[in-house]
């Protein structure tokens, strides 16, 4: 008797064809995208591949927002995980979000950037404003701003408070997990 190449099973009178073989209808749900894919020239290591992302796109539905700050970032206290939204405005460049789990966090940090510049016949204080998380295998930046405007201003005290916000509340965080 034939078998499902994904999960082992036996294969019965409802079985649907790859490349490589075949699987049970309970498989070809999952790797054909709930039925909108047709799997017939898919080797099994591409199913698998696809089997894979399904079930990283399942992990990140799963996430509950408990706590946010903005749009900026999103924690998930139940789950112990944070998302960053990665707006093309906060991060610079089109990325997709991304789910961490708080133990991954190894640093977070704000960065401040001055310069004096002569603006209206005046010399100013200018500034800009990023908070940088430090995960296990990469770092991201949260631009809060990425230009340079006055240091005096309402607008840069704000971001500055909530660059130190989301400081506190990515420590805070962390801290749940080391048991600090």
């Amino acid at each position: 008797m034939k078998e499902c190449l994904i999960c082992r099973a036996p294969l019965k009178l409802i079985k649907f064809k790859c490349a490589d073989g075949h699987v049970c209808k309970s498989c070809y749900e999952k790797v054909s995208l709930n039925f909108t894919q047709t799997i017939k020239t898919k080797t099994k290591a591409e199913l698998l591949e696809t089997l894979e992302t399904a079930k990283k796109e399942q992990l990140n539905d799963e996430f509950e927002i408990t706590r946010k700050i903005n749009q900026l970032i999103f924690f998930d206290d139940r789950n112990q995980q944070i998302c960053l939204p990665n707006h093309k405005k906060y991060t610079k460049k089109k990325l997709n979000a991304e789910v961490y789990s708080f133990s991954e966090i190894l640093n977070c940090q704000i960065v401040e950037e001055q310069v004096e510049r002569v603006v209206k016949k005046k010399k100013q204080q200018l500034g800009s404003i990023k908070v940088v998380l430090t995960f296990r295998n990469n770092e991201r930046d949260i631009w809060l701003l990425p230009n340079f405007i006055n240091r005096d201003s309402m607008t840069y005290k704000t971001m500055s408070s909530l660059a130190n916000n989301i400081v506190l509340e990515v420590i805070k965080s962390k801290e749940v997990v080391v048991g600090y």
